[in-house]
């Protein structure tokens, strides 16, 4: 293992897209909702707004997703996921898993904002911020199944977000 896998933290892993994205959208979220309870604050929501805060919520999730799923310049993924790079069939590096002790940030940072501000306001673009997250999780997992092939986040520590591929089922005799 070379001095920048060890300094980057890769050490010749891969980190399934998906997975990372489904985590990370999940604890920004729980981490929103538990900084909420545990500052103790009341129902962020009036009585009889729950409907449109959950029909506002879904659209957000609706566009969110429809735009990381397009190929616009700035926001969409999908340009992004057919640039990927296939991976050798000889390649073999490791796999781990993709939470890692160093995401519990995405759960303790929002946790800690919404606990220390105690504002609405925080709340929303944190919640807007996690639903992002995961229109990129939906992105990703309908383009992998559309597609046949999973998305990796290849060990390089020049471009740690470069994405690779491999096909989804390994092929036959392979094992």
């Amino acid at each position: 293992m070379k001095s920048t896998d060890r300094r980057f933290g890769c050490g010749g892993t891969m980190v399934r897209y998906v997975h990372q994205e489904w985590w990370a959208a999940v604890l920004i979220l729980v981490g929103v909702i538990g900084g909420w309870v545990g500052a103790g604050l009341g129902s962020p929501v009036r009585e009889g707004a729950v409907a449109v805060l959950i029909t506002g919520a879904l659209g957000f999730l609706v566009l969110s997703t429809v735009l990381r799923a397009s190929r616009l310049k700035w926001v969409g993924r999908l340009g992004e996921f057919e640039a990927a790079t296939a991976l050798p069939e000889s390649d073999r590096h490791g796999h781990r898993a993709a939470f890692t002790p160093r995401m519990l940030g995405l759960l303790l940072l929002p946790a800690l904002c919404v606990f220390v501000i105690r504002d609405a306001a925080i709340v929303v673009v944190l919640l807007a911020v996690g639903l992002d997250w995961l229109g990129r999780a939906v992105a990703g997992t309908c383009w992998e199944r559309g597609g046949g092939r999973r998305l990796w986040l290849a060990p390089d520590p020049e471009e740690p977000r470069r994405l690779s591929y491999s096909p989804a089922r390994p092929a036959p005799g392979a094992r």
